[in-house]
């Protein structure tokens, strides 16, 4: 399950690469304007997000409380998605679209790149790299206001993404 988490998160991350190609390109599906297009090539994000925080919940529990440090990451990533539209932007080709996008989906998916999704943030959810009291850095998706106060980390109910990575789902944080 973890493996499949992982496909839906990459694709999560390196779809506004195709979105903003296609709008960019004017692309049309059947014979409807490239507007509408358009929306629904922007809602393929939107959906794919929603139906990895679904997927989650089968991943396996676990918990934590306490930690020694906690820093916010929700904004450590945004460089890369701009760099995935100006680089969207700049392709010639379908062709060359496709070879690019399958290179930067590589490197993401062997990369903790793909943990990051900007919807997210819309959605209520932080980033955190969380030091716990072991000594272990992780690295946490939670729903809820933002962490101020380090002793005050304390999750219930986590879902293991990897050994490293957790999302705390909605209603969940202590």
């Amino acid at each position: 399950m973890n493996c499949l988490y992982k496909f839906v998160l990459t694709l999560n991350a390196t779809s506004w690469m195709t979105v903003i190609y296609g709008i960019s390109k004017q692309w049309t599906i059947i014979e409807l304007p490239c507007w509408i297009t358009g929306i629904i090539l922007l809602l393929i994000p939107i959906l794919l997000s929603l139906i990895s925080l679904i997927v989650a919940k089968s991943l396996g529990n676990d918990s934590l409380s306490g930690c020694r440090e906690s820093s916010l990451a929700d904004n450590e990533f945004i460089p890369t998605y701009l760099g995935y539209f100006f680089v969207s932007l700049s392709v010639a080709d379908n062709v060359t679209m496709v070879f690019i996008y399958a290179i930067v989906f590589a490197f993401t998916w062997l990369s903790q790149t793909q943990y990051f999704n900007p919807l997210y943030l819309l959605f209520g959810y932080h980033y955190y790299h969380i030091l716990t009291e072991q000594g272990t850095s992780i690295f946490v998706i939670a729903h809820g206001s933002i962490i101020r106060n380090s002793r005050d980390v304390s999750f219930d109910s986590l879902k293991r993404i990897n050994d490293t990575t957790y999302l705390a789902m909605k209603g969940k944080k202590v």
